[in-house]
């Protein structure tokens, strides 16, 4: 087992939040669920809540929220770790060997719905541990140095680091005709709600109503009247 050293994957406690803010700001700027790439669930299962990224062209990260720790299994389908570009098919070894038992029974009992064997990169952050952790996995020097990462550092780049990130991002991806006002933008990042008039603001087209009930969802709500 080893220590995850990136610059971009935030503490478990920043992460849960951003990913929140993340899927509120998506679930503002565009209705249809299936087209926004950052979701979150809050008690998705008892004792679980649930992040997940999706890029729309094949990959993807799941996040699981648990009172044990948090999981992150993930998969790039154009890295060479995916058990589609091995010629046995299998995951690649070592993936899951050295993930806490409490943890990967978790991912064991959902594997279906999380894609468990879908996978080119796993690390996990336990309860009073201060570093995210990854299994040693074999045979790495088969691969180049650059992807032996299995794509999560490409895929945490969904994790916007700022809110001007976040908008130079949705204003692309979401094919937006005008810039979204940044001081809202800014306002929903760096806060744990969303008032009722930043939604309008965001969205003119939103039923207010309906993206509050998206909100719930994610664990978050409106705290001031339009």
């Amino acid at each position: 087992m080893k220590s995850w050293t990136t610059t971009i994957l935030p503490d478990p406690t920043r992460l849960k939040e951003r990913m929140q803010i993340l899927s509120a700001l998506d679930a503002i700027l565009c209705e249809e669920e299936w087209l926004r790439v950052h979701h979150y669930e809050q008690s998705w299962q008892p004792g679980v809540d649930l992040g997940v990224v999706k890029n729309g062209a094949g990959d993807h990260f799941y996040v699981i929220f648990m009172k044990e720790g948090v999981l992150i299994k993930g998969f790039d389908h154009e890295s060479p770790l995916s058990p589609h570009a091995r010629e046995d098919g299998e995951i690649w070894p070592g993936m899951y060997d050295e993930v806490p038992e409490a943890l990967l029974t978790r991912l064991q009992n959902i594997s279906e719905s999380l894609e468990a064997d879908d996978v080119t990169f796993c690390l996990w952050h336990m309860v009073n541990d201060p570093s995210w952790r990854s299994g040693e996995m074999l045979g790495l020097d088969e691969v180049d140095e650059s992807d032996r990462d299995g794509g999560a550092d490409f895929l945490f780049g969904y994790l916007a680091e700022s809110s001007a990130s976040y908008a130079e991002w949705a204003e692309d991806y979401f094919d937006l005709s005008i810039p979204l006002p940044l001081d809202v933008v800014s306002q929903i990042y760096h806060g744990n709600q969303v008032e009722k008039g930043w939604i309008t603001a965001l969205n003119p087209m939103r039923e207010v109503q309906e993206v509050l009930m998206d909100l719930k969802k994610i664990g978050i709500d409106d705290s001031r009247p339009i």
